[in-house]
């Protein structure tokens, strides 16, 4: 993936995935070793946050339909390499919250997924995405 031609977006918009899908298994502990990878790289890349836990909902038995998304957070962190967050001094703190809710986005189950993400000065202090 090293070579891989970037993406502008972790996912594509109102992607909707399922366990039921119908395309072949995959390896699950490639998947589950590169989901948990990606998990990592949450700290610092706040933005694939949503398109990680959308993921990991299948890692029990995952899909090629899930591998390709995985695929394409990587093309999206292979674009914004040198994005994240960086937290540095200033005079001023201001604090800014963010939220967002879709209301029984997954199809399986009918479960929402709500996020937030709080600010505090130049970097994030809080963030969460709950199903």
């Amino acid at each position: 993936m090293e070579t891989c031609k970037p993406t502008s977006t972790p996912t594509t918009m109102g992607i909707k995935l399922t366990k039921d899908d119908s395309m072949k298994s995959v390896n699950p502990t490639l998947s589950k070793s590169m989901v948990g990878s990606l998990m990592y790289l949450t700290t610092t890349h706040l933005d694939i946050m949503y398109a990680v836990s959308l993921i990991s909902r299948f890692m029990e038995n995952p899909k090629a339909t899930h591998f390709q998304v995985a695929k394409r957070i990587l093309r999206y962190i292979q674009g914004t390499i040198a994005y994240g967050i960086s937290y540095i001094e200033i005079d001023v703190f201001k604090l800014i919250r963010y939220i967002d809710s879709d209301w029984v986005g997954c199809s399986d189950d009918h479960k929402s997924t709500s996020r937030y993400m709080f600010h505090l000065g130049s970097g994030a202090i809080s963030w969460a995405s709950k199903n």
